[in-house]
């Protein structure tokens, strides 16, 4: 459970929010705080007033997984194998437990291709890839998602789907302004100028707020159902 109390934070005023495990997505008007909401969540930035607690601790004791919209910008080496293995070094993992996990992180992802490849060489949807490994290597306690889908096509971020799926991360938080995007998450935070303006679980069959067919989250979520394959 992530437990927001009485927190004041830059633009953000939130006297009170808790976000269940699971996929939680946030949108909101541009500048409404949806950034510094993830910040927030991350460690990142600290209120100045009121606490955050993501499973009983503050989130700078916690493993945070971290995707920006512009991945490339956060990435501290050159090569995508020492990108990979940054979070377990730092973790004073053995040689050989960095090789196996990253073989089979690799493998999951489809990017075993991509391992020995340097980093300015690739691909935005591979730099994505690369950085999502990055952030699912070390097994966060929270994994966030800033925008991540807004440069990727609606195949590639189902394919992300269901790596978060597979992956048990019990937290994560993405924001996004596309109501098909919304519609993967077990519930929504609505930001606007800094304050929770709604939250909707998508798990209530009977919670219909959203009602303009293409611009509602629930519309998709039907259209989901009938996708072959996907749960």
């Amino acid at each position: 459970m992530i437990c927001i109390d009485s927190v004041m934070a830059g633009i953000l005023s939130i006297p009170s929010c808790t976000i269940k495990p699971g996929i939680c997505a946030i949108t909101g008007p541009n500048g409404s705080g949806k950034t510094s909401f993830l910040k927030l969540l991350s460690g990142i930035i600290h209120p100045e007033r009121g606490t955050v607690i993501i499973r009983g601790e503050d989130p700078d004791r916690c493993t945070i997984g971290w995707v920006g919209e512009y991945p490339d910008r956060n990435m501290l080496f050159t090569r995508v194998y020492d990108e990979l293995a940054s979070p377990l070094r730092f973790a004073h993992f053995s040689c050989e437990e960095i090789e196996q996990t990253i073989k089979t992180l690799a493998s999951d992802l489809g990017i075993t291709h991509l391992i020995t490849r340097e980093i300015r060489g690739l691909s935005g949807g591979e730099l994505v890839l690369v950085a999502f490994g990055a952030a699912l290597i070390a097994k966060p306690d929270l994994l966030i998602l800033d925008e991540t889908d807004s440069h990727l096509d609606d195949e590639f971020c189902f394919r992300l789907d269901v790596i978060i799926k597979k992956s048990n991360i019990r937290h994560v938080v993405f924001s996004t302004h596309r109501p098909e995007r919304m519609a993967t998450a077990d519930e929504i935070i609505i930001l606007d100028e800094g304050r929770i303006v709604s939250q909707i679980s998508l798990l209530d069959k009977g919670n219909r707020e959203f009602d303009e067919r293409l611009q509602d989250p629930w519309f998709w979520r039907r259209v989901y159902k009938h996708i072959p394959g996907d749960s």
